[in-house]
């Protein structure tokens, strides 16, 4: 009964009735979700608070409809490049005076999103809006033009440079990040949801 509702839909509804989803494959147990949460109580919890001297963001929370539309329109512009799409990662970021949505946010971290592909068979963040029809553009690609070396797209990379110290003039590279680009130039990713703590 219910394919035939959805048979007629389309022939006579306005707008899109969607696929008909299944069950996800991968939903958790409450079991899993409460050994998860007390494992990172556990051994992170005290570090973070005892490092930062407060207790950072533990709760990102994106609107619904705002997200699937996201993922919708990533999904259609990659079919119009012929990228197939893998996934989506969520990197953790830090809010600072230039980009928090309001001052409470300044020192909290956050959680943006991008799709990725397959490249060279190994999964990466990709730029959807930036690639063309047999040429991908990487997240890593775009970040070097605003001097960040993004080291999270394989092992190798990771382990060149995983002993990275803290620069002195990692700072001053800030003011220099797009250098010769639109300061406001538009990526693929997405960010701005609510975040908790802080409360106010």
């Amino acid at each position: 009964m219910k394919k035939l509702f959805r048979f007629i839909c389309k022939i006579f509804c306005s707008g899109n009735v969607g696929p008909d989803p299944s069950k996800p494959k991968r939903l958790l147990t409450y079991k899993q979700i409460a050994t998860m949460l007390h494992e990172y109580d556990r051994t992170r919890f005290e570090l973070l608070v005892n490092g930062l001297g407060f207790e950072d963001t533990r709760i990102n929370t994106f609107d619904f409809y705002e997200l699937k539309n996201y993922m919708e329109y990533m999904e259609i512009e990659a079919k119009k490049r012929n990228i197939s799409l893998k996934g989506i990662s969520f990197i953790k970021g830090v809010y600072n005076e230039e980009n928090a949505p309001k001052d409470i946010a300044k020192g909290y971290e956050n959680l943006l999103y991008i799709p990725t592909t397959m490249v060279n068979g190994k999964e990466v963040e990709i730029d959807v809006l930036k690639s063309s029809k047999g040429s991908v553009v990487t997240l890593k690609e775009i970040l070097e033009n605003y001097n960040y070396d993004w080291r999270y797209d394989n092992k190798e990379n990771y382990k060149n440079k995983s002993s990275i110290t803290e620069d002195k003039d990692i700072h001053k590279s800030v003011a220099m990040r797009g250098d010769g680009l639109s300061g406001e130039e538009e990526s693929s990713a997405g960010n701005f949801g609510g975040i908790r703590p802080p409360y106010h």
